[in-house]
């Protein structure tokens, strides 16, 4: 017996011993890689010949990254010696002003170089390479214009098949050192950028399959905090695969105070066979308090803030009923005053049935949301524009334009609905601030990559980046009461154009929520499989130099519906408006 149990000591002990030499070498291998990947990304941003595209990021990494895994000390130190003397080109050093105030710095962060993984003569030169100038007037990598979208000479590869480690790393690679440089708020993020890199190398070397891929590039996605980012979600074809979509819910919802308020039913017959009712608050599903219950099935959202990503949770997708394996939920909810259980029947998406109810509501929507109109005249002298349902159709021609803006100048008020993305983005970067009588002026702090020192942020001063050059005002400055609504689907374009409209004159007033926290231009960074990475690529600021992203644009005046208001058929909001106007 004792034998027996020395014996079976000695074999745990093995196990242990084995487990933790591996473990160490896993560890030791993900370490070299991510120092190579931050190497590599600073030759290919930072370097004279990456500027000149001399640099041939891809081909070098690809053939590069499985030496880096097998190597030992001695051999990984040699190879990122190679690297810096045959890629760097000739450096040119400048005295970059690094506190300037036309330079945002924030994020510029080379600690990593100090990683005791790196010989000191290859800390020095990594260093020196921080300090390298471009004199050129463009990067090979960066766009030549501050608001350009598409990154430039990034291979998509679309014919990948998803299978080959390296490429899966070059993937992470390219995106990680995108937002590394050219993300004006990774000083902003919840987690450091070096951890994230550390955390997805194995991840991302461990994918076998498209879904996997997929689910990598939101794990990066989602770690940015950048509403921007939630684009990639349109991109997704294993979104079923990777949410768990089984089911959908028989109503429609919002997402209310971290609970789940039901707004209406797909049809009259789900809504007669359900226990819900209208303006139930679901506060608890199977035992799991709805605060915990959204916040897992949230993880994978990309979004700045909380409220883009009760947003999306509620969305077409219905991603609040996403990991779920049973279509009878037991919940609890709040019916005015009292607290009921209840059992709720989903619908089985792969059911054509069911496919066909909720298609069928959502046509519903589709067609009721084409009815509305971009401009309205409101009773006791109010105008309504509405930036998500006015399009460039509705633009008034030449001959039309006095008369545009001789009726807008006589209305008492003008409420601005930002509560969808602009349709037109010349209504508002020409045509109002001319038919207003407003000449173009900078309402904001811009910034864009500056290429001549990637990380850092050089603002931009010319008046074409915030408006028409080319604005003419033969009126005088209109006076009368600007109102602005705004919520979590005011985004990028909708807040930029938000901060223009709330200083057209000294009579506006927002009135809404926090919106999407992503103003400025979204950069578009092709990945292997013909992906798009996205991520915000301007920096955004207040006049006052205070921050946008992750905030949003703060309204004078705070709406937050009610659950009356959420299922109710008006739009309180606007209503709320209203009432503001006729008290003033």
């Amino acid at each position: 017996m004792k034998k027996y149990l020395f014996n079976n000591f000695i074999f745990l002990l093995f196990i242990l011993l084995v487990n933790n030499v591996y473990g160490n070498v896993n560890s030791t291998t993900n370490e070299r890689t991510k120092a190579f990947i931050q190497v590599w990304g600073l030759i290919k941003y930072k370097s004279i010949n990456g500027a000149q595209g001399k640099f041939n990021a891809d081909s070098i990494f690809l053939a590069l990254v499985s030496n880096v895994k097998a190597a030992d000390e001695n051999q990984f130190s040699a190879l990122i010696a190679t690297l810096l003397k045959e890629n760097l080109g000739r450096p040119e050093v400048s005295k970059i002003k690094v506190n300037s105030e036309s330079l945002l710095t924030k994020n510029i962060d080379y600690s990593w170089i100090n990683n005791r993984i790196f010989t000191g003569i290859i800390q020095k030169q990594l260093a020196a390479l921080t300090k390298t100038y471009n004199s050129g007037s463009t990067h090979y990598f960066i766009p030549n214009i501050a608001y350009e979208g598409e990154l430039p000479h990034e291979n998509a590869y679309p014919n990948y098949a998803f299978d080959n480690e390296a490429m899966n790393l070059l993937a992470l690679a390219k995106a990680w050192n995108a937002i590394a440089y050219l993300f004006p708020y990774r000083y902003v993020m919840d987690q450091k950028w070096k951890l994230t890199l550390q955390k997805l190398i194995p991840v991302f070397s461990a994918i076998k399959s498209r879904a996997a891929y997929e689910k990598s590039i939101l794990l990066l996605e989602s770690a940015i905090d950048d509403t921007h980012a939630s684009g990639f979600l349109n991109q997704v074809k294993g979104l079923s695969e990777i949410f768990n979509l089984k089911y959908y819910p028989s109503f429609a919802y919002k997402i209310y105070q971290n609970k789940i308020v039901v707004t209406e039913f797909l049809t009259d017959s789900l809504a007669k066979a359900s226990h819900l009712k209208t303006g139930d608050l679901i506060v608890s599903i199977n035992g799991i308090k709805t605060k915990e219950w959204l916040k897992q099935r949230s993880a994978l959202l990309p979004a700045s803030n909380q409220s883009v990503k009760n947003r999306l949770l509620a969305d077409n997708d219905a991603f609040a009923f996403s990991a779920i394996d049973n279509s009878t939920l037991n919940v609890r909810v709040k019916r005015e005053d009292n607290y009921l259980n209840v059992q709720v029947v989903l619908l089985e998406r792969k059911e054509k049935r069911a496919g066909e109810i909720v298609n069928n509501y959502f046509k519903q929507k589709s067609a009721q949301d084409h009815l509305v109109k971009g401009y309205e005249e409101l009773p006791h002298n109010i105008a309504l524009i509405r930036a998500g349902y006015f399009f460039d159709k509705d633009l008034p021609s030449d001959k039309e334009l006095m008369a545009f803006s001789q009726n807008l100048n006589k209305k008492k008020a003008i409420i601005f609905d930002m509560r969808k993305y602009p349709a037109s983005p010349g209504l508002f970067y020409y045509y109002l601030p001319m038919a207003l009588g407003k000449p173009a002026f900078k309402f904001a702090q811009y910034y864009g990559v500056d290429i001549s020192n990637a990380g850092a942020f050089v603002k931009q001063d010319g008046i074409e980046v915030f408006l028409s050059k080319d604005i003419t005002t033969t009126m005088p400055l209109y006076k009368g009461k600007i109102v602005i609504l705004t919520n979590e689907n005011t985004q990028s374009m909708g807040e930029w154009f938000t901060m223009m409209l709330r200083q057209l004159n000294s009579n506006t007033t927002v009135i809404g929520s926090q919106t999407a926290g992503a103003d400025g231009d979204t950069k578009h960074l092709n990945l292997p499989g013909g992906y798009e990475f996205l991520f915000t690529g301007s920096g955004i600021f207040y006049p006052n130099g205070k921050e946008t992203q992750r905030i949003g644009i703060v309204p004078d005046l705070l709406y937050q519906p009610s659950v009356k208001d959420l299922i109710s058929a008006t739009d309180m909001h606007l209503e709320k408006a209203l009432e503001y106007l006729k008290s003033k």
